[in-house]
């Protein structure tokens, strides 16, 4: 698995999301970061998304992983 890093806007989504909410989360910032074929072109221009069943992250991909711009959760 590659690294996965937070943006600021993210970390404090992050901080206000439900407890419930973060693993979640985790779990598909775990997921997007193992599948590579799934980002953007590298260099942190081009923004994908990804969702699970009750939250959804938006990220940009790096040569060593992604970093994670925002965050959402359905409450």
């Amino acid at each position: 698995m590659r690294s996965a890093r937070l943006d600021w806007l993210a970390v404090e989504v992050m901080k206000e999301l439900p407890r419930e909410a973060h693993g979640a989360v985790q779990q598909l910032f775990t997921e997007v970061a193992g599948r590579p074929d799934w980002w953007p072109a590298p260099g942190g221009e081009e923004a994908a998304e990804a969702f699970g069943s009750e939250c959804w992250i938006v990220y940009v991909a790096y040569l060593d992983g992604i970093e994670v711009r925002d965050i959402g959760w359905l409450s």
